[in-house]
């Protein structure tokens, strides 16, 4: 227990000692509304997804997909790790020459991360660098299971991403802990800056572009994404800018940045790409999956969100009409949290029941202003002054 926290029970202690000797009728009341509320929160939090909920009941599906070049004699290849709907469907790329690989991509749990392990074993080549593409937990936290098999290997990615991948370290694990129990991949490895526009693979150039848009989450609308063109396969890499056959996260995105973002998708399409991989896609999509397939869904969606946008006077009104144009689709808890979080609705991101219970028996001007505070507080914690 900190310092702080000492001197806060010792003080409490004190007020409730002189409330019990001078005010006893008001020492029950204070503690009656005490244990009220512990109890309350004991009840509130076990409404929360359980740990198991992010738990794959089955790891099977179509294979994963490897991509040869297209350049003659370059070594190059590319596999495309996909992780199970409840791990919530994150791309992993292996990108390989004949000796080394590069991972793009860690995965967001210890289970999955540790399966993604064995898939680099089995190409039989080394692991020299885990790539973070954007700063977001789960892309990076997965690479803590990855050094335990390769000490070796350098964590690096942009300097911005890296800048907030360290900010949020500490909030980050403890959701992940939160959410996941000993299946969280933590505590959280730094990643280090890589100042760089390309990076090399037995001699072969890859491209880095970074400060891309695409998905913001709790960050600023213009949060970085460092997208990865690997010329020898004509492949593109653009982590959360693009989804497929799942509902995309749009939530902190604005109408400028969605601008931004479909720009950058209309540019690519103009591309002579041979291989689009999305950040999250829902693997049994994986098998439909075309350069130009992933590039139009993406494009597409945010169409039809701005659409829902338009359209709707509520999350739950934007929600039904996605649900509605997308019915054959997974990755729905993206749609619902990034609804949620463009409303304003920071106590339904929690997706618990509970929370949503007691809220409801609240006037509905405090429920929005906790939800201002308790977001401010967030966003104020994910970004750096």
């Amino acid at each position: 227990m900190s310092q702080k926290a000492v001197i806060r029970l010792v003080v409490a202690i004190a007020i409730m000692a002189l409330l019990f000797a001078f005010v006893p009728i008001l020492f029950w009341i204070v503690l009656i509304l005490l244990v009220g509320l512990v109890l309350l929160g004991r009840w509130v939090g076990g409404g929360r997804l359980p740990p198991e909920f992010f738990i794959p009941k089955s790891v099977e599906g179509p294979a994963f997909r490897t991509y040869e070049a297209v350049v003659p004699d370059s070594p190059l290849k590319l596999m495309h790790f996909i992780s199970e709907q409840e791990e919530l469907n994150v791309s992993s790329s292996l990108i390989m020459g004949d000796k080394e690989v590069i991972c793009v991509t860690a995965q967001a749990t210890k289970y999955a991360a540790e399966r993604l392990v064995g898939e680099i074993e089995k190409t039989g080549r080394k692991l020299t660098y885990i790539y973070l593409d954007h700063p977001h937990l789960d892309h990076s936290q997965g690479a803590t299971e990855l050094l335990k098999r390769f000490p070796d290997a350098k964590c690096v990615g942009a300097p911005k991403v890296v800048e907030l991948q360290k900010l949020r370290m500490a909030s980050d694990d403890a959701t992940a802990l939160k959410r996941y129990a000993d299946n969280a991949a933590v505590p959280s490895v730094p990643f280090e800056p890589l100042d760089a526009t390309t990076i090399m693979l037995e001699g072969r150039e890859i491209q880095l572009w970074h400060d891309m848009i695409g998905d913001a989450g709790v960050g600023r609308p213009d949060e970085p994404h460092t997208v990865i063109y690997i010329p020898d396969l004509k492949a593109l890499l653009p982590t959360d800018i693009c989804y497929f056959g799942g509902h995309m996260m749009m939530g902190g995105s604005t109408p400028e940045s969605r601008a931004q973002w479909k720009q950058q998708l209309r540019d690519w399409l103009k591309m002579d790409l041979q291989v689009v991989i999305p950040g999250h896609i829902v693997r049994a999509f994986s098998d439909q999956m075309t350069a130009k397939g992933v590039l139009e869904f993406s494009l597409k969606y945010i169409e039809d969100y701005e659409a829902a946008l338009a359209a709707s006077n509520s999350s739950d009104e934007v929600i039904a009409w996605m649900l509605k144009e997308y019915p054959d689709i997974g990755h729905v808890p993206a749609l619902q949290l990034g609804t949620f979080m463009n409303f304003g609705e920071t106590h339904r991101i929690l997706f618990n029941p509970r929370i949503d219970k007691v809220a409801s028996f609240l006037p509905k001007a405090l429920v929005r202003r906790i939800d201002t505070k308790l977001f401010e507080a967030r966003k104020k914690a994910a970004n750096p002054a």
